[in-house]
């Protein structure tokens, strides 16, 4: 009987070092983003009740394209990379708010922001992809 053929050993499904730059890619474009924002409040005339929907917009955008990074530098898995980048940024940015917004942080406002960044994160990781090939 012949020998059963070998498989090559498959790519790893996370590429940590394309999920660390996606990482900070997402974290940089959140702050520049924010900075532009808060500039445009407070130089304008614009209702601040719209605050919390342009917060929502930068982070999935940055998050978004953080992911897409990712996974057009990995070149593979841009749904796993695009995941990772996405919970990553939500980590660091619950742990910041944390330490920097003391008070209590709500269960329900975390798990729509982890939703939130886990959808741009699939999202971008996809994206990503398909501009890698």
């Amino acid at each position: 009987m012949p020998p059963l053929k070998q498989d090559k050993p498959s790519m790893p499904v996370l590429h940590v070092p394309s999920i660390y730059r996606g990482t900070l890619v997402s974290l940089g474009l959140s702050l520049g983003f924010s900075v532009l924002v808060g500039l445009t409040y407070y130089f304008t005339n614009l209702s601040e009740n719209t605050m919390s929907w342009v917060a929502t917009g930068i982070l999935f955008i940055s998050v978004a394209s953080g992911s897409a990074y990712a996974a057009k530098k990995a070149r593979n898995k841009g749904l796993f990379n695009g995941l990772g980048v996405g919970f990553t940024t939500f980590i660091i940015i619950w742990i910041l708010a944390g330490l920097f917004l003391p008070g209590h942080i709500l269960l329900v406002g975390a798990l729509g922001k982890l939703s939130l960044t886990l959808l741009a994160g699939a999202i971008g990781g996809m994206v990503g992809i398909s501009l890698a090939s």
